[in-house]
């Protein structure tokens, strides 16, 4: 028997790896690297974070209008990335060299903007997940 989940449960579920997505953007090359498994980092790490154009259109959610527009320039951003950067990566030579790339380096920044824009919505969605696993 499947328990159906809330439009809420579901956004919040959502933002939930959207943020942790995020957050690996906004980290160093080598961090990311690390914490993708140095698999494919800049083809994955690229389609994780871009899934969060998700969250623009999902019933449940708060965001602001700024906070959707930020959703939506850091997709955008992401979807100017060279085509070269999103080969097939599987060791940690070819994976530091593809997000040592310096098409990465705004994408961080960004990133790090965002997250800060994002950190009261960001409390919010921990709160509610941490009363619904109780």
């Amino acid at each position: 028997m499947s328990e159906e989940i809330s439009e809420e449960e579901g956004f919040a579920n959502a933002f939930f790896y959207f943020i942790k997505a995020l957050r690996i953007l906004a980290a160093d090359a080598d961090t990311q690297c690390e914490r993708m498994g140095n698999y494919n980092v800049a083809w994955e790490l690229k389609d994780d974070v871009s899934a969060g154009a998700y969250l623009l259109g999902l019933p449940g959610g708060a965001l602001t209008q700024e906070e959707k527009d930020g959703i939506a320039v850091m997709v955008a951003a992401l979807n100017g990335l060279p085509a070269s950067l999103l080969v097939a990566a599987t060791t940690e030579a070819a994976n530091k060299k593809a997000m040592n790339d310096p098409s990465w380096v705004s994408l961080r920044a960004r990133a790090s903007e965002l997250l800060s824009l994002l950190a009261a919505t960001t409390r919010r969605n921990d709160a509610f997940l941490d009363a619904t696993r109780k």
